[in-house]
């Protein structure tokens, strides 16, 4: 363990004496997991914010700058915890980031300031393309209602803003709730490119929002019924049109289908949305997501030379309609101790680990206001609470490492998404 000067220590306890706050070490104290959990790593980097425990409904913090109002109430919104600001040795503190956070964070002497990547502005044509492939986002729930499209469509906005090269694929054949939902109407539909009238190139439909979008239709086919030589084509033309881009959102149909199961987990990343009122559906929703993986898992691993399968299943979990940011905290470590004695407690080598995207806030009037005038919600309202915590959770997505495991050893882009599809 790195040993502090005594004078720095003697200085950070003054300084708490004087602010008349606690004292903590971060290189000794017992720093919980879950308090991590809360800030993502880029905010606690940007703030210079240590969470350390959750005492009494309060959120112990270790700061650089304890004084400061607007810095805790700004880390109060990021939680949804009351903030109870700490002093922290500077060095302790620097190291502390740099440990449980990694080494992106300005003031540390000798190091690097490291940000997250900032994706290159929307190019035209083909030259010049990222051809590395986009980091693809699934959005999938058990039931409908609960805000699905809503959080897709206004995730797509937000890396959109941060100059992003983004393309939102409704993946609900039969509901085009995209569509409805921004008040646009593409002429030509997925279900036009998987039966042959159009080519998917042609799908494409640039949005005034930034970001392209590839509609659906309603009253056609469910996403469930596509044939094997549907997906294939689906496969190998999207891997084409994708190098335009650095995020694919599919926003998919509610339901726990095989095959709406399949698209999720064949996406970097598969996001559960669910509420307080329909948390049973949510659960179910990753019990069944859970069950797909490992089968799917242990398939790869027969067919594909050279694959590690992947032994956790680790979506996130979006609780939406929340009536404070608190709320939705509990209900998922409700439902984290239910995987864990429901699932991880029966089986052996695969595991599931639920991770925390966040809550948002139910702004009822808001939504409505959204609905009326057909536009993103954080178009509409863009000062309301749901917003700012769609905007804080579009952050995670910028880590140039969040979707990296070294174990799997597909290295063309895209390889695993096409080898989950292409099974019969």
């Amino acid at each position: 363990m790195p040993e502090l000067s005594e004078n720095d220590t003697i200085i950070a306890k003054q300084k708490a004496r004087q602010l008349k706050v606690p004292f903590v070490d971060p290189l000794r104290a017992a720093i919980e997991p879950s308090a991590l959990s809360l800030l993502a790593p880029e905010m606690a980097i940007r703030r210079q914010a240590l969470p350390i425990r959750v005492v009494d409904n309060f959120l112990l913090v270790a700061m650089m700058k304890p004084e400061e109002p607007v810095a805790i109430k700004s880390l109060e919104l990021l939680t949804g915890f009351k903030v109870r600001p700490a002093v922290a040795p500077k060095k302790a503190l620097f190291i502390g980031l740099k440990k449980y956070y990694g080494n992106g964070y300005a003031g540390e002497p000798g190091v690097k300031n490291r940000r997250p990547r900032t994706p290159r502005k929307k190019t035209t044509g083909t030259t010049g393309e990222d051809r590395s492939g986009p980091c693809t986002i699934s959005v999938i729930s058990n039931k409908g209602g609960v805000g699905k499209t809503h959080f897709s469509i206004n995730t797509a906005y937000c890396l959109a803003k941060k100059g992003a090269r983004v393309l939102l694929i409704d993946a609900d054949l039969g509901n085009a709730d995209v569509s409805n939902k921004l008040g646009i109407f593409p002429r030509s539909h997925l279900v036009d490119f998987l039966e042959n009238r159009k080519t998917m190139d042609e799908l494409l439909f640039r949005t005034k929002y930034d970001f392209d979008l590839i509609a659906s239709s309603y009253g056609e086919f469910k996403l469930a019924n596509l044939y094997y030589a549907q997906k294939v084509k689906f496969i190998n033309h999207f891997r084409k049109i994708s190098r335009r881009y650095e995020f694919a959102i599919f926003d998919l149909g509610a339901g726990i289908s095989r095959m709406v199961m399949d698209f999720a987990l064949a996406a970097d990343h598969t996001i559960i949305v669910t509420t307080p009122q329909d948390f049973i559906s949510g659960y179910a929703c990753t019990k069944a997501g859970f069950s797909r993986f490992k089968d799917i898992e242990e398939r790869l691993a027969k067919k594909a030379s050279n694959y590690e399968p992947r032994r956790i299943f680790s979506p996130m979990m979006v609780i939406n309609q929340v009536s404070n940011l608190r709320q939705g905290f509990k209900l998922f470590d409700k439902l984290t101790k239910a995987a864990n004695e429901k699932i991880n407690s029966r089986e052996g080598q695969f595991r599931i680990k639920v991770e925390y995207l966040g809550a948002i806030p139910y702004e009822r009037a808001a939504l409505r206001t959204a609905e009326v005038k057909k536009k993103p919600l954080i178009v509409a309202a863009p000062r309301v609470k749901a917003v700012q915590s769609i905007q804080h959770m579009s952050t995670r997505f910028f880590d140039p490492g969040a979707a990296y495991d070294p174990k799997v050893k597909f290295k063309q882009p895209l390889a695993r998404f096409a080898a989950i599809l292409s099974q019969k």
